[in-house]
């Protein structure tokens, strides 16, 4: 009778041991890896990411687009331990095709260097027009209305937009 009972005792200390260091192991946070931007894309709202007004600058013949954003940590995060390529781009928007009809090349996308101390980065793009751009076509590509902000993922397929970069949503760009 007393060797049953020591028996269980015994399992049921060891059981008890090993539930108690499952749940010890559980509690340690664990940096989450991620292989695609496209797991976390509807994280970037306008809550995450923040932008400038959209910078354009204009040489004989190319456009040089740069915008600052400001990401948040929470963002950051993720986009720091995602293991394919995310990229930036600037497009037309959405049903317009004028700016990339006055492309000589579809400009190369952007890639920025993540830092655990920074949360705000700018991006900068080069786009290389044709010749004999007219008046409207000029006025198209100096305006920030005529574009959205990319987040590309690593088959260079778009997984976020942003738009209304004539207006910013950085904090110091708006004081109350």
């Amino acid at each position: 009778m007393i060797r049953p009972l020591y028996s269980f005792l015994l399992l049921f200390i060891v059981l008890l041991s090993g539930c108690s260091e499952a749940s010890s192991s559980d509690t340690v946070p664990k940096e989450k890896s991620y292989v695609s931007v496209y797991e976390y894309f509807d994280e970037f709202t306008g809550e995450n990411l923040k932008t400038s007004v959209l910078q354009i600058t204009k040489n004989d013949n190319s456009v040089e687009l740069t915008l600052r954003i400001l990401l948040s940590d929470h963002l950051k995060e993720k986009m720091m331990h995602t293991e394919k390529p995310i990229y930036f781009t600037f497009a037309d928007l959405p049903g317009n095709e004028t700016i990339k009809n006055l492309l000589v090349e579809t400009p190369s996308l952007v890639q920025i260097e993540l830092n655990s101390k920074e949360n705000r980065y700018t991006i900068s793009q080069r786009l290389k027009l044709k010749e004999n751009v007219t008046e409207a076509d000029n006025q198209a590509l100096l305006s920030p209305a005529s574009y959205r902000f990319q987040v590309i993922n690593e088959e260079k397929l778009s997984v976020a937009s942003f738009m209304g970069l004539e207006y910013s949503l950085l904090p110091e760009d708006n004081p109350k």
